[in-house]
């Protein structure tokens, strides 16, 4: 039979009957049952008894209890008892050791030291200082010097030269040439040609 015949008949399937038989005894399943009766008798389940039974005595958890007792007894923990005996004694940590002694001596850090040297002698680092000797020996950088010499010559770059000598000669560049030779022999483009067809026709 099934479950719709047996509902018209008035009866309920198996896995709601059992449920439903031990609500009329006044019974609970069993995965209620554990947590019921132990409310019903004033405990509380496992996972939260070890907690409270430690609340009630006025004690705190594991991962509380060690900072607390350290911060009772007047200690820190251990991330900062390295930092906070070395302030007392007057030392830095390690990070910023290195960079008070440089200063208390005098000294800059290795990444300041080698710029400041050379503008005391009156230097400049080595990414200015070849744009600046070019410039003061009435020189320009390499990149300019080939496009210079170039134009004092009479002369246009790579990219302009043989657009110039095409036109100079009467031609055309090549995307330009193909559509003036069609033009010329009165003929039209592919995508013309193919309409043109279909209308004479």
């Amino acid at each position: 039979m099934s479950a719709l015949e047996k509902v018209h008949a008035g009866e309920t399937p198996r896995w709601i009957n059992s449920a439903l038989e031990k609500l009329r005894a006044g019974e609970t399943p069993r995965w209620r049952n554990s947590v019921l009766e132990k409310l019903r008798v004033g405990e509380t389940p496992c996972w939260r008894n070890s907690v409270l039974e430690k609340l009630r005595v006025g004690e705190t958890p594991r991962w509380r209890k060690s900072a607390l007792e350290k911060v009772r007894a007047g200690e820190t923990p251990r991330w900062r008892n390295f930092v906070l005996d070395k302030l007392r004694a007057g030392e830095t940590p390690c990070w910023r050791n290195s960079a008070l002694e440089k200063n208390r001596v005098g000294e800059t850090a290795r990444w300041r030291n080698s710029a400041l040297e050379k503008l005391r002698v009156g230097e400049s680092p080595r990414w200015r200082e070849s744009a600046m000797e070019k410039f003061r020996a009435g020189e320009t950088p390499r990149l300019r010097n080939s496009e210079l010499e170039k134009l004092r010559d009479g002369e246009t770059p790579r990219w302009r030269n043989s657009v110039l000598e095409k036109l100079r000669v009467g031609e055309t560049s090549r995307w330009r040439n193909s559509a003036l030779e069609k033009l010329r022999f009165e003929e039209t483009a592919r995508w013309r040609n193919s309409a043109l067809e279909k209308l004479r026709a």
